[in-house]
């Protein structure tokens, strides 16, 4: 599973068994990128798996100084945010610049931004590795007979206080926006974690999930049943509604991680509301950052394919790191953009795109959520330019309205 362009699953190649005596728990290894997808992954598997049984020789990243040793695995990355206080009690991780690799190790590439560019680097000095989601999944599943997922979003409206044209969730295309049930959310959730027994991320998302008028409600529920099988629940909010008082009670004594995406420098009438809802977070203590620097790039169009032939499509699908499976009406998405696609009745559904979360089982969901498709890829691929496949069309949220 390190090289692998065919996303076809072959039992000869792919097999569980297989890869963990490839990449077994006795063997150290050399983390390349030091992201913070590399910060979760260790935290993940240190919960997972038990304290130090991923052995890590040294942290290898093109932008970084060389220095003796880290002590806590939260400054390995900056664009780490931590919700619930883990202790994680690794010491001396050491992070080594590219150029001082000696090539000796196995690699486990820990970065989604540079997966391509270090792919690349590895392939042409015949270096083994495999990426960080192939351990993180198929180690706790072989050892522990746990089922891990790095991450799910679960749209709660479709209904925003905004309609940027280039939303990847394509808000602008939903003719008649709704708020989705919430005995059905509910519903999704509890199917989830009878088989999911820890995922990474769970995002709460929209829309605009603050005028999702049972969102209190939604919390709540996971937070009383299934907050022990969560590391970090995030709500992503453009900043523009404030929650209740008792909402936002509910996020501070439990950690819930809000993601503000801040837009106000492009557009300014919704400035002065923003401020004031970032300061609330702020004061009541909310875990939050504020999200001001993002770049924005265009996904694609929903109604229009790019015409990419069956092997550029697996290609292109291979190289995608989007991280979001999608979870909604008991269906499992691959690609939580697709799940969007879809709910606006504009892009087809599929059964090659995801699998039924009450009839499947936890190998199976397993080896979807690593990308093993029917087709071995997803069909919305051929209306998606991906996360981080090269391909950068930039954007602004400047423009409202469908485009």
């Amino acid at each position: 599973m390190g090289s692998i362009l065919n996303m076809l699953y072959k039992d000869s190649l792919h097999n569980f068994e297989k890869f963990i005596e490839d990449w077994n728990v006795e063997t150290e290894y050399v983390l390349f990128g030091a992201s913070k997808e590399c910060v979760q992954f260790i935290r993940s598997m240190d919960i997972l798996m038990g304290e130090g049984v991923l052995k890590i020789k040294y942290i290898v990243d093109h932008n970084v100084k060389d220095k003796d040793t880290l002590d806590n695995i939260n400054e390995i990355s900056t664009a780490y945010h931590e919700s619930k206080v883990i202790q994680i009690n690794r010491k001396g991780i050491k992070l080594v610049h590219i150029d001082n690799f000696n090539f000796d190790s196995q690699v486990i590439i820990t970065t989604d931004v540079f997966k391509q560019k270090y792919k690349d680097y590895l392939e042409n000095n015949n270096v083994k590795y495999t990426w960080y989601k192939n351990i993180a999944s198929i180690w706790p599943y072989k050892h522990k007979n746990k089922v891990h997922i790095y991450q799910t979003d679960v749209l709660v409206t479709e209904k925003c206080t905004l309609a940027c044209s280039y939303c990847n969730m394509f808000m602008p295309h939903y003719e008649f926006p709704i708020h989705r049930e919430l005995n059905t959310i509910k519903s999704d959730i509890d199917s989830y974690f009878s088989i999911v027994d820890y995922v990474s991320v769970f995002h709460l998302v929209g829309g605009e999930p603050f005028l999702y008028p049972n969102i209190e409600d939604v919390v709540r529920y996971v937070i009383t049943n299934y907050i022990h099988k969560i590391d970090k629940l995030i709500i992503t909010t453009n900043g523009t509604i404030m929650p209740k008082d008792s909402l936002l009670e509910l996020l501070r004594t439990n950690d819930v991680i809000l993601s503000v995406s801040d837009y106000t420098d492009k557009l300014p009438h919704i400035q002065k509301k923003v401020l004031k809802v970032i300061k609330e977070y702020k004061n009541k203590k909310i875990n939050h950052y504020v999200r001001n620097e993002i770049e924005w790039y265009d996904f694609g169009d929903l109604r229009i394919k790019v015409g990419r032939t069956e092997e550029e499509l697996i290609k292109h699908f291979d190289s995608c790191t989007a991280p979001f499976r999608g979870l909604n009406d008991g269906k499992f998405y691959y690609c939580h953009l697709n799940t969007s696609a879809v709910r606006t009745n504009l892009f087809p559904l599929n059964d090659n795109d995801y699998v039924s979360i009450n009839n499947v089982s936890k190998e199976d969901l397993i080896k979807f959520d690593l990308g093993f498709t029917n087709l071995g890829y997803v069909t919305f691929c051929d209306n998606c330019n991906g996360c981080n496949t090269g391909i950068k069309v930039p954007v602004s949220y400047e423009k409202q309205g469908l485009r």
